[in-house]
């Protein structure tokens, strides 16, 4: 059997695991998830955004999005408002706490993602994000 170490999306898997692990430890004084501090820093950019747009731009599935949504408006860090427009459309608006926390959030992730960038080492950042891009892209 071949040394898994040899391939790249063993690797990759192998990294994100230890991402996951450690933002996940660090969202937990917060009680919310990765996926859900996606949600928050997305309206944080623009708030009030359909459930389809923040899936798009988080990459949450429309069955998990409910669920996560469902549980931040419990929380009240979001709320659910019919579109004015399109009465199909649900918009979802992000709350002052929700919005307090996802200040927080991308703090916290800015610092990490120095971290990462530093982890990378100088020469290799540019070379890394470019390889990245390139294997989304060439998966489609």
């Amino acid at each position: 059997m071949n040394d898994l170490s040899s391939y790249i999306c063993f690797n990759m898997r192998a990294a994100m695991k230890k991402i996951d692990k450690h933002l996940s430890e660090r969202l937990e004084e917060y009680g919310i998830s990765i996926p859900q501090s996606f949600i928050l820093c997305c309206l944080l950019g623009e708030n009030g955004l359909t459930l389809k747009e923040i899936g798009n731009r988080t990459l949450i599935d429309s069955s998990s999005m409910t669920v996560l949504v469902d549980k931040l408006e419990k929380d009240n860090l979001v709320e659910r408002q019919l579109d004015s427009q399109d009465r199909r459309a649900i918009r979802v608006f992000i709350t002052d706490k929700g919005r307090e926390i996802a200040e927080k959030i991308e703090k916290l992730a800015s610092e990490f993602n120095a971290h990462l960038f530093e982890l990378l080492g100088e020469g290799n950042q540019k070379e890394f994000l470019h390889g990245l891009n390139n294997i989304i892209n060439g998966l489609e």
